[in-house]
C-alpha cells in the first residue's frame, strides 16, 4: 500500500509540474522589457487618437487632478470629465477642448475660455506628443524588467524619469518606480502605473485610432 500511494503521489507531482509548465511557456519566452519599450515608444507614435482613464489611488503628490477619462485626438481636440483639486477643492467637470479653446461645463451650459484653464493641469494634448508624453516616458524608461504576461499584454516593471511623465500631469523631479503594460501583438501601451509618493496614479488607454469627431459644442 505504501508503494502505491508513493507511485499516486509521484504522478500527481509529475502532473502537476506538466500543467503548470505548460501554463507559463504557452506564450514562449518572455520577451526583453527595455527592448519592448523601445518598440512599444514607436508604435506609440503612430496612434491618432485614443480614449483614456486617469484614476489615483490615495493622495499621490504633484497630481491634481483626481479622476480624467475621455478621449482624445493627436492634434491635441479632446472631451471627457474631469475632477481635480485647485486650493483645497474639489472641481468636477465636463469639457471640450478644441484647438486654442476649452468649453467647461461644472453645473449647466458650457461655457468658453481659454485651454490654459485646463491645459495648467494636465494637457491631453500632451499624452500622444512624441515629444512629451507616451512615446517619450516609454523611450526614458530605464531598469525594465519583464515579469508576466496578463490577457495578451507583457507586464513590465521600470523607472520612469520625472521628466518624462510630466506630459501625463504628473509633476516631480523624482525617478518613479511603475509598471507598464503593453499589448504584444501591437505593441501598444494599453495600461501604466505611477507609484507616486502618497499614493498612485494609473493610466488606462483603449480604443485606439478611432479618430472620434470632437467639436465645440452648442452653448
Amino acid at each position: 500500500m505504501s508503494r502505491l500511494r508513493t507511485l499516486l503521489a509521484a504522478l500527481l507531482t509529475v502532473a502537476l509540474m506538466s500543467g503548470c509548465s505548460s501554463e507559463e511557456d504557452s506564450g514562449g519566452p518572455l520577451p526583453d522589457g527595455q527592448a519592448l519599450l523601445r518598440e512599444s515608444a514607436a508604435a506609440m507614435k503612430d496612434v491618432t487618437s485614443v480614449g483614456f482613464a486617469l484614476t489615483t489611488e490615495g493622495e499621490p503628490a504633484g497630481l491634481p487632478v483626481k479622476a480624467m477619462n475621455g478621449e482624445l485626438l493627436r492634434n491635441g481636440d479632446a472631451q471627457g470629465d474631469v475632477t481635480a483639486v485647485q486650493m483645497g477643492l474639489t472641481i468636477e467637470a465636463k469639457f471640450v477642448l478644441v484647438g486654442p479653446d476649452l468649453y467647461f461645463n461644472l453645473a449647466g451650459g458650457y461655457q468658453k475660455t481659454g485651454k490654459s484653464m485646463i491645459t495648467s493641469i494636465l494637457d491631453p494634448s500632451a499624452i500622444l506628443d512624441p515629444e512629451r508624453g507616451i512615446p517619450l516616458m516609454l523611450s526614458q524608461a530605464t531598469g525594465a524588467k519583464t515579469e508576466a504576461r496578463e490577457d495578451g499584454t507583457v507586464r513590465i516593471a521600470a523607472s520612469l524619469p520625472g521628466t518624462a511623465v510630466a506630459g501625463l500631469g504628473v509633476k516631480t523631479a523624482q525617478t518613479l518606480q511603475g509598471t507598464v503594460w503593453i499589448n504584444e501583438d501591437d505593441k501598444r501601451l494599453t495600461k501604466v502605473l505611477m507609484n507616486l509618493e502618497g499614493g498612485s496614479a494609473t493610466l488606462t488607454l483603449a480604443d485606439f485610432n478611432a479618430n472620434p469627431a470632437i467639436e465645440a459644442p452648442k452653448q
